[in-house]
């Protein structure tokens, strides 16, 4: 099991094609990103490498509170077109909540891992941007807290798949530490960590499993 972040790869988009560097420390319980979700939208806006049509999501977003659905749906429509464009289709799954899951996509024969990411991130500069990290922090990290194990969690627990008894320290360390021996803790997990639910859930807090 694999498991990245938006702290370790930016962009969900990214994870696609390749693993990323090791998982960010985390942080302290109820450590927040930004103290609201304008708050976060006007740190974007300060960016002077924003992409046109990323810049005026973000206007709009400050008018009416939140980023719209159709907003993000474009701006995923525009970078499978571009990816398309230059040979590398992409296969995209949407979550209950919204969001997009970027399937998992092999290297073409003879294709460097560098090659295949200058791709996705020339495709990610000029369509969706920092989007699907702002929009995952809408739709399913509203308390924007910056531990994603933490967000996980909380997002779990909203959408009733935490029963009695299990706690954040315990999803903690099955996202985290191996078994004596060797082997993933997330089957023994409470819940199917692999259906659409609790992945919207995952995708959400910036954390993306490549066992998917």
């Amino acid at each position: 099991m694999l498991k990245h972040t938006w702290a370790a790869c930016a962009l969900i988009a990214t994870i696609a094609l390749a693993g990323c560097a090791a998982d960010q420390p985390h942080s302290e319980a109820g450590s927040k990103i930004a103290g609201s979700f304008a708050e976060l939208l006007d740190l974007k806006l300060a960016q002077p490498n924003l992409n046109d049509f990323e810049r005026e999501v973000y206007r709009r977003a400050k008018e009416k509170g939140r980023i719209a659905q159709a907003d993000y749906d474009e701006a995923y429509s525009r970078y499978s077109a571009c990816m398309s464009e230059r040979g590398e289709p992409v296969a995209l799954k949407k979550l209950p909540n919204g969001l997009y899951y970027e399937k998992a996509a092999p290297l073409k024969p003879g294709q460097s891992l560098e090659q295949a990411m200058d791709i996705v991130s020339a495709c990610q500069k000029i369509t969706t941007g920092y989007l699907p990290e702002m929009f995952a922090f809408q739709q399913g990290n509203p308390e924007l807290l910056r531990d994603p194990d933490e967000a996980a969690y909380r997002c779990l627990e909203r959408s009733g798949l935490v029963p009695d008894g299990y706690s954040l320290q315990q999803f903690t360390r099955s996202m985290n530490e191996p078994k004596a021996g060797g082997g993933s803790r997330l089957k023994d997990m409470p819940f199917d960590f692999k259906s659409d639910d609790v992945q919207a859930c995952l995708v959400g807090a910036g954390i993306a499993l490549a066992v998917l």
